[in-house]
């Protein structure tokens, strides 16, 4: 009888997350594969003599292929070959692929002011190393190699995951990753997660949409620890049946039931969402769009005010559910709080969020998802962003334009 999940973690660890890893694979260890549930693991360390791609095994020794020690972490080739390689090392019925990483939603530029946030605060998925006196900066998610040597500002290239090459992933590579990993396997994968800071955003999940089923990320920094890995695989164990989306739940309740004695690590936050309701819910937001565009030249104000008082995180992600609480009660005019009203409904758990968990003061009104509004008193937008899937068949951008416009005139 064959496997019913194969759990696929990929760690890019050759950063300050290296101590991490170890961690995380002692956790995956603890559990170990089973006939119903593999597990996979890719891992780089600083300092390692070999990169390692391991296949646990119920009995005798685990599947091991050893890489040379220059594997470039930071590569989307490095990805597919390890994800093509654990599913032919263990096929299964089910799929779920986790980028383990630092995280830096969906955008891939403005690195400097996180840093400066984090440098010498509570360690956590973003913790500097000697590096950061180098100017380096690292995210999951930042501009392909092509576009960072393209930019003028040696700074601003250097932005990596993998701190010998210097290379990172970008959204949109990611997004391409699994396409070519789907197109091999024949389905989307049924879940994708991002054991990462920031990644809960409507932006990231839109890109992979017709790749996985179910999305898993944290809008807020995720402390040092992430994913609570020997938790989820037993519960996966105990209910190999489940399906994508149920396993994205349970990410999130493991996740949450980890740091619920840990009031040092607060704030946290953990969203599982259903891409088969990602468009309704994209367009639901354009709802808000449409109605916020409709007033911006003389309502700015109101959602420049709704905006300061909602929850942000790092590199100028807001919380949807926060941000249409704060519209809902700033607003007199009706179509924009109805619009608010409706994202607010679309964000109930049961369609578009399958599950989220927040713990901590900042969080409290969090629902899960966040998206990319810069202020336009001190920020500029990204010239990014325009390159995304959301931004390409969404109105998202177009609100951004008109709000930063109308502000500055």
């Amino acid at each position: 009888m064959g496997a019913k999940w194969t759990v696929m973690v990929y760690m890019a660890g050759n950063n300050s997350l290296s101590g991490a890893a170890s961690a995380d694979l002692n956790e995956l260890r603890k559990v170990g594969s089973t006939e119903a549930v593999k597990i996979a693991a890719f891992v780089k360390q600083q300092g390692a003599d070999a990169v390692q791609r391991i296949v646990g095994k119920t009995s005798g020794d685990d599947v091991v292929a050893k890489l040379p020690p220059q594997t470039d972490s930071g590569a989307p080739q490095t990805v597919l070959d390890f994800a093509r390689w654990a599913v032919g090392q263990a096929p299964a019925d089910r799929y779920a692929l986790v980028l383990w990483n630092h995280g830096g939603g969906w955008s891939p530029d403005d690195m400097d002011q996180l840093y400066q946030h984090v440098r010498g605060g509570k360690r956590n998925r973003h913790e500097t190393n000697q590096l950061a006196s180098r100017h380096v900066k690292r995210a999951v998610f930042t501009p392909t190699l092509s576009t960072i040597m393209s930019l003028g500002n040696a700074n601003e290239r250097m932005i990596c995951s993998d701190d010998t090459s210097g290379h990172s992933l970008d959204t949109i590579e990611v997004g391409r990753i699994l396409t070519a990993l789907t197109t091999d396997i024949g389905r989307p994968l049924d879940l994708f997660g991002m054991d990462a800071c920031l990644m809960s955003t409507l932006e990231v999940a839109y890109q992979v949409r017709k790749q996985a089923r179910a999305v898993v990320g944290s809008e807020e920094l995720e402390p040092g620890a992430g994913w609570q890995y020997q938790a989820l695989l037993s519960a996966l164990n105990a209910k190999p049946a489940m399906d994508g989306p149920a396993l994205g739940a349970a990410v999130v309740k493991s996740y949450i039931d980890s740091y619920k004695t840990a009031q040092d690590q607060w704030p946290v936050t953990q969203c599982a969402v259903d891409t088969a309701h990602c468009d309704a819910f994209a367009s639901t937001v354009d709802g808000l769009v449409k109605a916020l565009r409709a007033k911006l030249t003389t309502g700015w104000a109101e959602l420049l005010k709704a905006q300061s008082r909602a929850t942000s995180f790092e590199l100028e992600m807001t919380d949807l559910s926060s941000l249409c609480r704060a519209l809902a009660a700033t607003t007199k005019d009706s179509a924009i709080q109805s619009a608010a009203r409706g994202v607010l409904d679309a964000l109930t758990p049961g369609g578009y969020v399958i599950a989220e968990g927040h713990l901590g003061p900042k969080v409290e009104d969090c629902g899960g998802v966040s998206m990319y509004l810069p202020s336009p008193a001190n920020s500029k937008i990204s010239p990014y962003y325009k390159d995304l899937e959301s931004a390409k068949r969404h109105r998202w951008d177009e609100l951004l334009r008109d709000y930063f416009r109308a502000v500055q005139q």
